[in-house]
């Protein structure tokens, strides 16, 4: 008989943990080794677990997540690291992986994601909420120029918000140097990427600087 994967969690949310509880506790081929609400607490208690899979919240009090996936990297070569956030924003996704993180799953995922999720890594792969691997794909895809008939849409405001923009400064600057509201400014932002189809700053920019 093969034992079941020995999983542990960190996560500081009570209701949170008793979904993974479960969750886990569905599933014959798993098991619930420990539960930590903290990477405070989890570091280094949970090296010594011998644990398969480690399910962490980025968003955790004091150090979060991503530092601690950084820190029990060395520690537990042989285990799998899923993130499990509420969090699907460019820069925490990328961050997270790089820190060791095998998948990442939103907490909007089902009770069966997440147990096929788990067997997934287990199995070699990367799982991901569909939201974070079309950021992914879409971060891959090579750009394309923005047409002439794009740019042209964009109005004499809008061609003045984006070179701001690509000047780094913040909305409240830019709403502060133009006499307009910070709500003013993202609708106009939120304007800019219809009109060029992007969605959002980073992806702006990059077709703003290969027009």
């Amino acid at each position: 008989m093969v034992a079941p994967l020995r999983i542990g969690t960190v996560e500081d949310l009570p209701e949170v943990r008793r979904f993974l509880e479960k969750v886990i506790g569905s599933a014959v081929d798993m098991e619930l080794v420990a539960q930590y609400r903290s990477a405070e607490e989890a570091f280094p208690a949970i090296t010594e677990q011998r644990l398969d899979v480690v399910i962490s919240d980025i968003g955790l009090p004091g150090t979060n997540g991503i530092e601690l996936l950084r820190k029990l990297r060395p520690f537990m070569p042989g285990a799998q690291f899923m993130v499990f956030t509420v969090h699907d924003d460019d820069l925490r996704v990328f961050e997270a992986l790089r820190a060791g993180a095998n998948g990442y799953m939103l907490k909007s995922s089902t009770p069966i994601a997440m147990l096929e999720a788990v067997r997934e890594l287990m199995q070699g792969g990367a799982p991901m909420s569909a939201s974070v691997a079309r950021r992914l794909v879409d971060h891959l895809r090579p750009s394309t120029p923005p047409t002439a008939s794009e740019h042209n849409a964009l109005t004499p405001r809008e061609h003045t918000v984006l070179d701001m923009l690509a000047q780094g400064m913040l909305y409240k600057e830019i709403a502060q140097r133009e006499g307009l509201s910070i709500s003013t400014v993202k609708a106009h932002i939120h304007s800019i990427y219809k009109k060029l189809h992007v969605g959002n700053r980073e992806e702006a920019l990059e077709r703003y600087r290969s027009r």
